[in-house]
């Protein structure tokens, strides 16, 4: 089951765009996850895009529509406008996206609606959590598109192209296990641990291969202050294959 987590501003029309390309593409989407702000500030954006639930909830599979308000207790802004604001908005993506990922849903991130804020938090959120199955959309449309507010158009009207992703989740079971944690900041410094541990691995083994005098080499080059380039050298004293070693 596919599911689409989309951002929205006041645009609402990139959200069934979006939608109309990927089920033209045989994806088998089952819900739409809308991220918002505050309504006031979104005009009739959210009014609009519940008047199309009728026109996917005939599907088979039907289509449902999900609002997800970028709200806590004690903030719901209109606009992403302060650090406060754009932690929210981090913490909002996040959790959605990991609560997807962790019922196995592939997930397709829609960052073209809203402010660009919303699609570099996406696009971090992306980092954090999307494995290779998943993708990162954006929606290219000719500017009378979007002004004629149109829902629905031609496949070649728009574009919807896909946004690589560099992931910081290199392993599945790092993927995993910041599936563990609501809190991206948490996420983070945990993706933070583990790259350090497989780091440190990688000097452990990297040590254990040379002989005893290569590594009175390396000794003496780190204590001098050797570069990478020449600590990378060193197993090239005696002849062997270079071992690759970051000792920065």
């Amino acid at each position: 089951m596919d599911v689409v987590v989309a951002t929205l501003g006041t645009e609402p029309q990139v959200v069934t765009l979006a939608l109309d390309i990927l089920l033209s593409r045989g994806y088998p989407i089952a819900e739409v996850a809308v991220v918002h702000t505050e309504p006031s500030a979104l005009g009739d954006a959210l009014q609009r895009l519940r008047a199309e639930e009728a026109h996917y909830a005939g599907r088979r599979p039907a289509i449902a529509f999900r609002y997800v308000p970028v709200r806590d207790e004690q903030r719901f802004p209109s606009d992403i406008v302060s650090e406060e604001d754009a932690a929210l908005l981090l913490r909002v993506l996040y959790r959605e996206v990991a609560a997807q990922k962790r019922a196995r849903r592939r997930v397709h991130l829609c960052i073209a609606g809203g402010r660009k804020v919303m699609a570099a938090y996406g696009m971090a959120v992306a980092q954090l959590l999307l494995d290779e199955e998943d993708r990162v959309w954006h929606l290219l449309s000719p500017p009378h598109l979007l002004q004629s507010r149109q829902m629905h158009a031609g496949a070649d009207r728009v574009v919807l192209v896909p946004v690589p992703v560099l992931r910081w989740s290199l392993l599945p079971s790092t993927l995993w296990e910041l599936l563990l944690w609501d809190d991206p900041y948490g996420a983070i410094q945990r993706q933070r641990e583990v790259r350090d541990r497989l780091r440190r691995r990688m000097l452990s083994e990297f040590w254990r291969e040379l002989t005893t005098a290569e590594r009175q080499v390396a000794l003496a080059l780190a204590r001098s202050g050797g570069s990478n380039q020449e600590l990378e050298l060193v197993p090239k004293c005696s002849g062997r294959p270079v071992l690759i070693a970051n000792w920065g």
